[in-house]
């Protein structure tokens, strides 16, 4: 059992993964990105909680999943800058990532739990993240 002396208030996270297959033209860029262009994007979320709940968990798994895609579900398989809020705002890595996090966090914040950090990939070699 952890001791207060021996260290901070305990914090615990858990994250969870979906993909989303959709198209984007980064505005204002020469070359390939400034083509519309698909990928596979990679959302890896994480939750943080002060406490711990009745069950023992920061929040259900399978909760968490369901929030998740419920707010990346409009984007998926469509070309990204005709949906709001990207049919105004770049669809860049960075953006996709806020949108997320404001999304989600609308779906699971409370006293208790918060989103602390999204990461949204392009593929494996590039990823952009928010700390929430």
């Amino acid at each position: 059992m952890l001791k207060a002396a021996q260290s901070p208030m305990p914090m615990w996270e858990i994250s969870v993964e979906t993909t989303v297959a959709a198209r984007h033209r980064i505005r204002g860029v020469p070359g390939e990105g400034g083509r519309m262009h698909e990928h596979r994007w990679r959302v890896r979320v994480t939750v943080r909680a002060s406490e711990l709940d009745r069950t023992g968990w920061v929040l259900d798994f399978h909760e968490l999943e369901a929030a998740l895609r419920a707010v990346v579900a409009p984007y998926d398989t469509t070309f990204l800058n005709e949906e709001p809020p990207f049919d105004d705002l770049n669809p860049t890595r960075e953006n996709v990532a806020r949108v997320i996090a404001e999304a989600l966090a609308t779906k699971v914040d409370d006293e208790r739990v918060r989103v602390q950090r999204v990461e949204v990939s392009e593929g494996g070699q590039c990823a952009s993240h928010i700390l929430c």
